[in-house]
């Protein structure tokens, strides 16, 4: 999981899409990881739509490679939607099939479903799981788990893995690898004559279904484990999303947010991602992506910044734009986070504006990654001690023995 950043990176990324059949908003956030490595995807056409999120692992190659190939094979066929079971785990497969062919390394979860509409007041779901996001459904008020979470100490799954010659220890995959199920982590895919089902990670979906109401109440909602990794229960995410529509709020981007606020909120350290699908008429529902800047309350944190800026770039925005925004709404609402009250010092002249005033947020953020480099190396080694200080504590061994599994002593601290 790697080393958690002192302060998470709250930068949300709101996207809006609809037609006559479905309304979905979606956020992601960053958090605590040091890399943002979730991907969604959302297609809508006039009978069907697929939805889609895949949380990836080692690097973010194999969750965006997963999000242009599931587009790439539903564009491909004229309707591709209702499809077979079968259907579906094979594209599954040769997915990840593919995937393995370019030799690259990463690896990511997917959960994903195709919902058709069957009849004027009724769509069809039938979803696929391969890892540990999940799929639940409200419907008539109550929580319906549509998917099982991948997990190597489950009894078949570790079976399999130890036929093909591994092991499980602390519940991961040669002590390692936290899903039984996985697109790419071609480490674990070895067992040569195996083939794609008999390996220690396969990329075989489950698949369910489900019909829901359209035009009623009903609601699907796709997170990545980051969600569920906080103690926010599958009925507890539903209850908590029925309170925001209950509460009067209607936009499903801002209640997706407001799940991924909450997940942190709970204790979540890692990427959050949430997709909320309501089976009703769209066309209001015009398509949008925006970013709501979080907190730059981590600013002296080389990779914290690196984070807030590509989050920012992850909604077209440049790190200037989201700058200028945060501080502002931090001059609306009369408050910082703490830890960012003096990050902007007295901000821009109070005559700056139009791009004038965008090019003085630019060149305060230019500023803070000179001052960090502190004119040498003397800022990045000091860094670099905190974020080895930060990993002992998480691990809990002492600094001598952590720093010989890193292939280095005490000397070579700063």
């Amino acid at each position: 999981m790697g080393v958690a950043l002192p302060k998470p990176v709250m930068t949300k990324v709101l996207e809006r899409y609809g037609n006559e059949v479905f309304r979905c908003g979606s956020c992601c956030i960053n958090g605590y990881r040091e890399n943002m490595e979730d991907a969604h995807i959302t297609v809508l056409r006039p009978t069907w739509g697929f939805f889609g999120v895949f949380d990836g692992h080692v690097n973010a190659k194999c969750s965006e490679y997963l999000e242009h190939a599931w587009k790439d094979v539903l564009e491909a066929e004229p309707a591709p939607v209702p499809m077979s079971d079968e259907k579906m785990k094979e594209i599954a497969l040769k997915i990840d099939d593919d995937w393995l062919s370019r030799q690259e390394e990463g690896g990511s979860t997917g959960t994903f479903f195709a919902a058709t509409r069957t009849s004027p007041n009724t769509i069809h779901l039938q979803v696929g799981n391969v890892g540990d996001s999940r799929v639940i459904v409200c419907q008539n008020g109550k929580c319906v788990s549509m998917t099982e979470d991948h997990k190597p100490q489950n009894e078949g799954e570790r079976r399999r893995i130890e036929d093909c010659g591994g092991r499980v220890e602390n519940n991961r995959v040669d002590g390692s690898l936290a899903v039984s199920r996985a697109f790419g982590d071609r480490d674990y895919k070895m067992n040569v004559g195996g083939g794609s089902l008999n390996q220690k990670v396969i990329a075989l979906a489950d698949v369910t279904h489900q019909d829901v109401a359209w035009g009623a109440s009903d609601f699907a909602v796709l997170c990545c484990d980051g969600v569920f990794e906080s103690n926010f229960t599958n009925e507890q995410v539903i209850d908590f999303i029925l309170d925001k529509f209950k509460s009067g709020m209607t936009d499903l981007a801002v209640i997706a947010g407001c799940v991924c606020s909450e997940a942190v909120a709970r204790g979540s350290r890692d990427n959050i991602s949430c997709v909320i699908v309501q089976f009703q008429d769209g066309t209001n529902f015009a398509p949008a992506v925006e970013v709501i800047p979080g907190p730059f309350n981590a600013a002296r944190n080389g990779t914290f910044r690196k984070l807030y800026e590509f989050m920012a770039g992850k909604g077209n925005m440049s790190v200037a734009e989201a700058l200028e925004k945060r501080y502002d709404t931090i001059q609306k609402e009369g408050k910082a986070e703490d830890g960012e009250q003096d990050v902007f010092g007295t901000g821009p002249p109070a005559d700056l504006t139009g791009d004038a005033r965008r090019q003085w947020f630019q060149t305060f953020f230019v500023g803070l990654k000179e001052a960090s480099a502190g004119g040498g190396a003397g800022g990045d080694r000091s860094e670099q001690l905190a974020r080895i200080q930060m990993l002992q504590q998480q691990v809990g061994v002492p600094l001598p023995i952590l720093l010989s599994l890193m292939g280095g002593t005490m000397d070579d601290l700063p």
